[in-house]
């Protein structure tokens, strides 16, 4: 059986996936080593349980405390290819707005929008191909679901839940979750999704959710 926690960390969320193995779903960012180390022993768990941190994309509160955590638990750290160089510089990739609605969050965002980060070098790079996690004991795998930004990955579980990042997202004025409000590439981010959409019922996003498959059918 797969459990999923959502960990509030700051801007934005952290995921942890447990089943036979743990693994951790993204960083937070602004969060200290004493808040971790909370969360992870309100679970039952300690750091050094952890066997994967998976980054969703280069935005940084995504993958701001990836080094830290990297150190503190010992496990590898991986990445799409395309997210290597916001990663390894510590840098922001793209926020791109995609509607009317990604102008008006990003005004809102924009003065606690975090675009530094520790530098992570990732052990582990991933490009089109899926990256099966039965090694890690998660019954899953990871796939390229660009759209978002092009360097975008989602964790697809047998059990029909996901794990997308910044694919689905709630709306910063109304709360109502929202398809990425923010995309580098439309067309890319409608068919990630409608990918997602023949395999997962349950969505969970880096800052809300979980959403259901009626949810989202809705926004497309």
């Amino acid at each position: 059986m797969v459990k999923i926690h959502t960990l509030t960390l700051g801007f934005a969320n952290a995921l942890l996936v447990q089943a036979q193995g743990i693994i951790l779903v993204d960083t937070g960012i602004r969060v200290s080593q004493d808040k971790y180390r909370a969360a992870f022993v309100e679970l039952g768990i300690h750091m050094e349980d952890i066997q994967l941190i998976v980054i969703t994309h280069g935005h940084a509160d995504h993958f701001g405390h990836a080094a830290d955590l990297q150190e503190w638990t010992g496990a590898p750290v991986m990445c799409h290819r395309l997210a290597v160089k916001a990663l390894a510089g510590g840098e922001q990739a793209p926020v791109v707005p995609r509607n009317a609605l990604g102008e008006r969050a990003l005004k809102l965002l924009r003065p606690n929008l975090p675009l530094l980060a520790r530098p992570v070098q990732p052990d582990l790079v991933m490009d089109e191909a899926a990256f099966d996690l039965h090694p890690y004991g998660i019954p899953g795998e990871i796939i390229a679901t660009p759209g978002h930004t092009d360097c975008s990955l989602s964790l697809l579980l047998d059990s029909g839940e996901a794990i997308v990042g910044d694919i689905l997202v709630p709306s910063p004025f109304s709360g109502e979750p929202c398809l990425a409000y923010f995309a580098t590439n439309e067309q890319a981010l409608l068919a990630s999704m409608k990918r997602l959409l023949q395999q997962a019922h349950t969505f969970y996003g880096g800052h809300g959710g979980p959403f259901t498959k009626d949810e989202v059918l809705k926004l497309l």
